[in-house]
């Protein structure tokens, strides 16, 4: 695959009516994608689809729970015999959402599911980009990195003694995710594909003002980003798309932060 181009295939993007999810959606229909959008509410899928369908894009929608395991199989059935260009997936579940056990099965679980699913149908220069957060490089200890270590599929019930509250399953699901790219990019590299991670920071959307409200502690975390700010839905999609794009065809098996330099700024 040359730098001009991309790889063949569709784009699949989870939780498009989301405040990431949607951003990541106008991106990739940018590129001139095929979409596959992905999202709990038809509603909101078909007004997302709506114009771009109107532009001329080919968008097929898909409502339903992605930890459904017949959502999953509906979605193999629409991808059918494409090849599978880039998956953007930012689904997932925030501390006030849900208890400690359905944020770990939604977050990472779920995840992992994915990624066997789409895993065989990747295009050459194909690209998988999950969703982490700059939340899960500050529950790092060395019994929680071994336990992330010692997976090997997607069940996520040997993290649950460290995931005692919805506030500490949160990072430490997204922490797994990012120890499953890493476990994941030998697999997809011999399909001459990629698999990466996004950290965001904190980002502008109405679930992360929703977790504002619940978790004073936010307010001192953008106070120590350097930018000194949220971020915006589109900053979290445009490194999304880049990543799917040739232009990022060496990158693999990484997990990108994306927060502002609030890593930087909360470490000091």
């Amino acid at each position: 695959m040359t730098q001009t181009m991309r790889a063949v295939g569709v784009a699949i993007i989870t939780g498009a009516a989301g405040g990431i999810g949607s951003a990541c959606v106008t991106r990739l229909a940018e590129e001139g994608w095929p979409l596959i959008l992905c999202d709990i509410s038809l509603a909101r899928l078909e007004e997302r689809a709506a114009p771009l369908r109107a532009a001329g894009q080919a968008v097929e929608v898909l409502a339903g729970d992605m930890s459904d395991p017949a959502i999953l199989a509906q979605l193999g059935e629409m991808i059918g015999e494409r090849q599978v260009g880039a998956v953007v997936h930012t689904a997932g579940l925030t501390p006030t959402m849900a208890d400690a056990a359905r944020i770990m099965h939604v977050n990472y679980d779920v995840s992992a599911q994915l990624v066997d699913l789409v895993r065989p149908r990747m295009a050459e220069g194909g690209c998988v980009v999950l969703t982490a957060s700059s939340s899960a490089y500050f529950v790092g200890s060395p019994e929680i990195d071994a336990a992330i270590a010692a997976l090997t599929s997607d069940d996520s019930s040997s993290l649950m003694p460290f995931a005692v509250s919805p506030e500490m399953a949160y990072p430490i699901s997204k922490r797994a995710v990012i120890g499953l790219v890493r476990r994941e990019a030998e697999a997809f590299g011999a399909r001459n594909a990629r698999i990466v991670s996004i950290s965001p920071g904190l980002i502008d959307t109405a679930a992360a003002r929703a977790e504002a409200q619940a978790s004073p502690q936010m307010e001192m975390m953008r106070l120590k980003t350097p930018l000194r700010r949220f971020g915006a839905p589109d900053e979290i999609a445009s490194v999304a798309a880049f990543l799917c794009s040739a232009a990022a065809s060496f990158i693999s098996g990484r997990d990108i932060p994306v927060d502002g330099g609030m890593l930087v700024g909360v470490g000091r």
